[in-house]
């Protein structure tokens, strides 16, 4: 008969060994913040009032967590947004999750996404974002807290943009004038280039709507407010996207529903798991 010291002893190994079957595999999440308001670009209606805000809401919210390098990058023109993001890139490892939030303008050219950097004139598309991204790390995870309204619809249609390349040597790779900014009254578009399980992006709102910048400025837009709300908890990532949809989306009565795209193979815990992990 078995003594009940031992009887004791190999049910410990058993729950350690499914507690570890149970717990995710280790992983450094390491963050990049791109936030701009517009202070200094050229068209005064570019300006906005609570990105750059939303963005330190943000990184304040992640050093409560288990993530250990944050970056925010304020303003960034089209020069230090392309420094940021290749050395944030160059930094990854394939056992990293890569976290990135843009908060500012965002329009829609083709079906394709671009963020708008802080000169006000130069487009950065997030597909290309997420394929060097993809590339470089175990899992991606972007937050798109964009599309807070169009202010160049009545703009000079002539108005160039350039559309900034952040692969390969060529800095340019075209230019658009307003009038090929077809659809970025009707919101962003689906990511095309998603593919499998390597990443997940996390709107501010679904596809053809507006998200709301905040009543207030320096106080959040209600987007970021319930994120960094949300992003500090134990939960996992999956839990967090949904709270904050549903906060969101009761905060603005129903006018804006962050929405998500894309999936991860594992459970992501930026702000650490459970005691116990749920069957």
């Amino acid at each position: 008969m078995m003594r009940f010291p031992a009887l004791l002893s190999r049910i410990a190994l058993l729950a350690c060994a499914l507690l570890a079957a149970a717990t995710p595999a280790r992983a450094d999440v390491k963050a990049l913040l791109l936030a701009t308001d517009y202070a200094e670009a050229a068209d005064s209606r570019l300006q906005l009032d609570n990105p750059v805000a939303d963005g330190r809401m943000i990184a304040a919210a992640l050093r409560r967590t288990t993530v250990d390098e944050i970056e925010l990058v304020e303003e960034p023109d089209a020069a230090r947004w392309g420094t940021a993001f290749e050395d944030f890139a160059a930094s990854l490892s394939g056992d990293d999750i890569a976290f990135v939030y843009f908060a500012g303008h965002g329009f829609q050219i083709d079906g394709a996404n671009y963020l708008l950097a802080a000169d006000g004139h130069s487009l950065i598309g997030l597909d290309a974002m997420l394929r060097r991204l993809t590339g470089e790390a175990r899992g991606v995870v972007f937050v798109v807290d964009a599309c807070r309204n169009n202010p160049l619809i009545e703009a000079d249609r002539s108005t160039e943009m350039e559309i900034v390349a952040i692969e390969g040597a060529q800095r340019a790779l075209d230019t658009v004038t307003l009038d090929d900014i077809v659809f970025s009254n009707r919101g962003l578009a689906q990511v095309g280039s998603l593919r499998g399980l390597s990443a997940v992006v996390f709107f501010s709102t679904e596809p053809g709507n507006v998200a709301e910048d905040g009543a207030t400025a320096g106080k959040g837009s209600p987007f970021a407010i319930e994120f960094a709300r949300e992003i500090r908890r134990r939960q996992s990532l999956d839990e967090t996207f949904r709270k904050t949809a549903v906060a969101v989306n009761e905060r603005t009565s129903g006018r804006q529903s962050p929405w998500r795209q894309g999936d991860l193979p594992f459970d992501v815990f930026i702000g650490g798991m459970r005691a116990l992990p749920i069957p």
